[in-house]
């Protein structure tokens, strides 16, 4: 039983100190200069009332997303706050890392939406551009590699 405990505070660590590191990265990137609302659409060359509808869809990402980070932030703030708390045991931590785990889950998830979201909006040419720009993104971070087709 000491060992199946033992693992999943081993695993609640590294995918912590993944969280973390992921965090600091795109964090600190972020800060280093904002994309402006307009760079997209300028990129993927959208025009007309589409190219509105795109940049109130990035606005209220980009607001959503800020809300997320801040609640990462502040979770994990919590988290290593508690290691000078003597009351809290490892259940404590769990919930803690549960929570940063289902905060990233809907970082995520929302990032999807939105661009499956203007994904709907683009001509399939645009379709096209907005999926190099996201596999060039992915490969800039890290990220899995592009499908092969």
């Amino acid at each position: 039983m000491k060992t199946i405990r033992f693992y999943k505070i081993l695993v609640a660590a590294l995918i912590l100190i993944n969280l973390v590191t992921l965090f600091f990265f795109f964090t600190a990137h972020r800060h280093s200069g904002k994309p402006r609302k307009t760079d997209l659409v300028e990129h993927i060359g959208i025009t007309g009332a589409n190219r509105e509808k795109i940049i109130q869809l990035q606005e209220k990402h980009f607001a959503d997303k800020d809300a997320l980070i801040q609640r990462s932030g502040d979770l994990h703030e919590q988290l290593f706050r508690s290691f000078n708390d003597a009351e809290k045991d490892s259940t404590d931590i769990a919930k803690i890392i549960d929570n940063i785990v289902e905060n990233q889950r809907e970082t995520e998830q929302m990032t999807f939406d939105h661009f499956k979201e203007i994904h709907a909006l683009c001509t399939p040419e645009q379709q096209k551009e907005l999926e190099k720009l996201i596999q060039e993104v992915l490969r800039r971070a890290g990220g899995p590699p592009p499908p092969v087709k």
